[in-house]
């Protein structure tokens, strides 16, 4: 089969897509993504790199006539690329379009009828993507929901997100499939019978969904106790007041050389290896990977009660704890820095848990949907 991937921007520097298309490749199909940037697509991570015979299609990417850059340059700012798309899919005629974002959807729907199934990832929590649309004018609306009307399945990647795809956008199905989670042979486990007493936090440094702040405000509350324990938290830097908030909460509590910001690190594997415990604050996710491979690695987790998809994959007191609040964050972490055999039976059980998630396992469920999508309607 047939199957082409659309992302409007960021496409390489998307671990995950690379690492979906070339599993989809693996599975036998032929892969295309599709993509519209005038800018450099971006390098994958370590062990994300394109497998050969996956094929990047860019409507707008540079070429060798330095006039056509200039009128690319000015045509991806300025127009949209519905007509791009058109002329790209009338062009390689894939079997099945994936769209990751819905303004994927909009290019490959507008003005557009392909009676190609289409299949609208919701790579997130349902309501923080599809609520934007709901806010829109009732003409834009209106233009929006007939895009809509043309998806085949909506992909959530928790059961219980489901219910949480308003009405509005006429749902013909929804599937659940998870995000698939690389298994690791026992050799490469995490070694938690070896204490590093290192806790780390790996996502981008954002204020209000990531909220790293709140795990330096628990480990503040515990910190005395702990002199030769540290935090480390990982990931993109694009907020320097928020940084700076963090840095001066630091200094304020004499957390320098305990607590630090350490940027972004593309062997997250090693980072994982590196730590005891991964502490993960986050208010909401829609399937973290950060947690999935960090738990497939063998690590133990904190997180929040109230954080969706956090609060499903770890499973408290079975693979880490859950908690209320920052005061009770700090209680689990101290709890878990203590024990060394719970950090290992928690990490033995996450990893255990991970199994289900296995890449052949979640590409079966994708196939049964592409099957499915494709049989002529009766």
């Amino acid at each position: 089969m047939k199957i082409m991937l659309v992302r409007d921007r960021n496409v390489l520097n998307n671990n995950w897509l690379a690492y979906f298309a070339n599993l989809l490749h693996k599975r036998g199909h032929e892969v295309v993504i599709a993509c519209d940037t005038y800018t450099k697509l971006g390098v994958s991570a370590p062990g994300y790199e394109l497998e050969d015979g996956v094929r990047v299609a860019n409507v707008n990417g540079k070429t060798a006539s330095p006039l056509c850059n200039l009128w690319h340059k000015v045509r991806c700012k300025l127009l949209p690329s519905w007509g791009l798309f058109n002329r790209l899919i009338e062009k390689e005629k894939p079997d099945m379009i994936i769209c990751y974002f819905p303004v994927d959807l909009y290019n490959v729907t507008r003005f557009q009828r392909h009676n190609i199934p289409i299949v609208q990832m919701l790579h997130g929590y349902p309501p923080m993507i599809l609520d934007k649309v709901l806010k829109k004018n009732p003409l834009l609306r209106a233009w929006c929901r007939r895009s809509f009307a043309q998806v085949s399945a909506f992909q959530v990647l928790m059961n219980s997100y489901k219910k949480d795809i308003d009405p509005f956008f006429a749902p013909k199905k929804i599937v659940r499939i998870a995000n698939p989670v690389k298994q690791y042979a026992e050799s490469e486990m995490v070694d938690l019978a070896h204490e590093k007493k290192r806790i780390i936090y790996v996502a981008r440094v954002e204020k209000n969904i990531k909220r790293p702040h709140l795990l330096a405000e628990a480990f503040a509350k515990i910190a005395p106790e702990f002199p030769d324990w540290k935090v480390e938290i990982w990931g993109l830097r694009k907020y320097p007041d928020y940084e700076k908030e963090i840095e001066n909460f630091i200094a304020a509590h004499n957390l320098t050389g305990q607590v630090a910001l350490m940027g972004y690190n593309r062997d997250v594997e090693a980072l994982y290896r590196s730590a005891d415990i991964h502490a993960f604050p986050s208010s909401c996710e829609g399937f973290s990977l950060a947690i999935a491979d960090a738990m497939a690695l063998g690590l133990p987790h904190i997180g929040f009660k109230d954080a969706h998809s956090v609060n499903e994959i770890i499973v408290d007191g079975h693979n880490g704890f859950l908690a209320e609040n920052v005061d009770d964050f700090a209680e689990k972490l101290k709890i878990l820095m203590k024990d060394k055999a719970l950090r290992i039976k928690f990490g033995q059980n996450a990893r255990e848990d991970m199994k289900a998630y296995a890449p052949e396992i979640l590409m079966q469920q994708w196939d049964d949907l592409f099957k499915e999508l494709a049989a002529p309607q009766k």
